[in-house]
């Protein structure tokens, strides 16, 4: 369908470019992508809440996940309010607890991704 329909040579829409001009072909256009809206709208596909619950291995890897980030996060605090972070080369101390916060954060929420695509 793209090969017909797509903008290559040869293709159903260059042929009509070049036959008919760039109105007629515009009009054209509009008027498949009429059709495929259309369409969608009467065959169109949905999903239901069963596909966006995770399974249950799933689930629990997910909440792991925040738990542990959580502990690493309150654990970072901890050594900050008790002066026990060190400046990282080049940034402040706030600095460096706002990156390792956010790197924790960030990990956390790169591997419950995953987790949730993979299931």
């Amino acid at each position: 369908c793209k090969e017909t329909l797509g903008a290559s040579a040869g293709s159903l829409l260059h042929i009509i470019f070049l036959e008919l001009g760039h109105e007629i072909c515009g009009q054209f256009y509009g008027n498949i992508q009429t059709v495929v809206n259309n369409w969608l709208l009467l065959e169109g596909h949905s999903i239901g809440i069963g596909d966006t619950i995770a399974d249950p291995q799933t689930y629990y890897d997910i909440q792991e996940t925040i738990r542990k980030a959580k502990e690493d996060v309150i654990e970072v605090i901890q050594k900050a309010h008790n002066d026990e972070l060190e400046p990282t080369p080049g940034n402040t101390l706030r600095q460096t607890f706002e990156n390792q916060v956010n790197r924790i954060l960030n990990d956390a929420r790169d591997k419950t991704g995953g987790s949730a695509k993979k299931s």
